[in-house]
């Protein structure tokens, strides 16, 4: 907050001077409609042109100021996420972006959107307290907190209409062959859905704002009429244009209240996935994980250093799920998943970049061992040069697959974890790939995880501990 302190006396002295040219201003109308000698007024349009230029100058330093920490603070905090990313290598992706996108522009709003406003209704509402006599000088205390009684509305849920649209664009192909309109139907009952919902919170929104709203003038103008029996006209006009100068501060209030409700703590925020230190390459400590119901339930599991392994299961036992968890993409409910080395992964989900192979190579790993890792995934008559298109589209599925693999060789890793490795290809050559692989990882010590269903594969003869969850 100390940070804070140079914008927050700025941004009250810039209020301060408008209120002051606004009681200036209205001195010097309500005395000149008495028509008094030109002289006796000369104070008052002195007064107007020094509160003019006196508001100029502070509305510059606080927006000058208010920027400048501003911006400090906001890379300090981008700083601080950053650091945090890379001392904790298991963090999840998508809570470090939204860290550095949403909550970190939520933080920089922080002094602008909420402490000035507030602070500086706050300090109006001491020095109207300070002028009045005490049954006056309570509703200026009530204008403040009513201004402060908005609360938090709930958030639009938009999962629904997000997840038809992406479901929409992942199935354009088939649409192409099987007509749109079903999707569209549901896509458009979706969005009918999420924009219904986001129009109630919103009419909620400015019914309880002009609520808020009605209440705050409201007591200006009680605080006007008791004035009337106690001052003169032109007292009565001067502090009019004060409390209407007031009004506009504490309009401001109930939205700086809402930012503040929108802000989360940022260390409580981020979740970062703990560290454990394991002697096995992969071990499964008492591991829950489940999503409507528990996929894993006080599961164990070690892999040591330099084994080879395959995983294998039906369709939905949870093979991909294991991958999804030993790469910290996933995080378990209860229990421990420790890793010892550096992981790659080759799965379907692996995105193949357009433009060439040799690309390909460039952007997930080093170039220098493209040649050794194509011949091992049976690619070496391949052209590294050649464009293979968006996500691999000129690429057959045999062979998108054992590029992903031959990438993931080449980044070095200390455990390699392969996720369907033979789909597409046929026995023997499948056969080949993992034989040629296994015959690499046992060469450099490195720990392979095959994850397959399929049962084709004889883990004898290519060198690998079965496993079948």
């Amino acid at each position: 907050m100390r940070k804070f302190l140079p914008a927050i006396l700025a941004n009250v002295s810039a209020a301060l001077s408008e209120i002051l040219l606004m009681a200036a201003a209205a001195w010097l109308i309500a005395s000149a409609a008495l028509h008094p000698p030109l002289s006796s007024l000369s104070i008052g349009i002195t007064l107007v042109r020094a509160a003019g230029i006196l508001r100029a100058v502070l509305r510059y330093a606080d927006r000058f100021l208010t920027h400048k920490i501003i911006f400090k603070v906001f890379d300090e905090l981008r700083e601080k996420l950053f650091k945090q990313a890379a001392a904790k290598v298991s963090l999840r992706e998508g809570e470090i972006l939204h860290e550095l996108t949403i909550t970190a522009d939520l933080l920089k709003d922080f002094l602008p959107r909420v402490v000035l406003p507030i602070s500086t209704a706050a300090l109006v509402t001491i020095l109207l307290i300070s002028h009045f006599s005490f049954h006056i000088s309570l509703i200026p205390l009530a204008i403040f907190f009513i201004a402060l009684v908005p609360k938090r509305f709930a958030e639009v849920d938009d999962s629904d209409y997000r997840g038809k649209i992406l479901d929409f664009n992942d199935a354009r192909d088939e649409f192409k062959i099987y007509g749109t309109a079903p999707a569209i139907e549901k896509l458009n009952k979706a969005a009918k859905n999420f924009g219904d919902a986001q129009m109630k919170i919103q009419a909620q929104k400015i019914n309880h704002d002009t609520l808020i709203n009605i209440l705050i003038v409201a007591g200006v103008c009680a605080i006007l009429f008791e004035l009337c029996a106690n001052v003169g006209k032109i007292e009565l006009t001067v502090w009019a244009l004060i409390l209407i100068a007031a009004l506009e501060i504490y309009s401001a209030v109930p939205s700086a209240v809402r930012n503040y409700k929108k802000i989360p703590a940022l260390d409580e925020k981020i979740n970062f996935a703990q560290e454990f230190k394991t002697d096995f390459a992969v071990e499964f400590r008492n591991v829950d994980f489940g999503y409507d119901s528990l996929i894993f339930k006080n599961f164990n599991l070690q892999i040591g250093r330099g084994e080879h392994w395959a995983i294998t299961g039906e369709s939905g036992a949870g093979k991909t799920t294991l991958l999804y968890l030993m790469t910290k993409i996933l995080e378990p409910n209860s229990g421990i998943v420790a890793v010892n080395g550096k992981i790659a992964a080759a799965t379907a989900m692996n995105y193949i970049f357009a433009e060439s192979i040799r690309a390909n190579f460039k952007i997930y790993a080093s170039d220098e061992n493209i040649s050794a890792a194509l011949k091992i995934c049976q690619l070496e008559d391949f052209d590294a040069d050649k464009f293979i298109g968006e996500d691999g589209a000129n690429l057959s599925g045999g062979e998108r697959v054992r590029l992903q693999i031959a990438i993931a060789l080449a980044k070095n890793p200390d455990i390699l974890i392969l996720d369907e490795p033979t789909a597409g290809l046929d026995k023997i050559c499948a056969e080949n790939l993992i034989a040629a692989i296994t015959a690499d990882c046992t060469q450099k010590n490195r720990t392979l995880i095959v994850i397959t269903h399929d049962l084709n594969l004889d883990f004898q003869k290519i060198n690998l501990s079965n496993f079948n969850n």
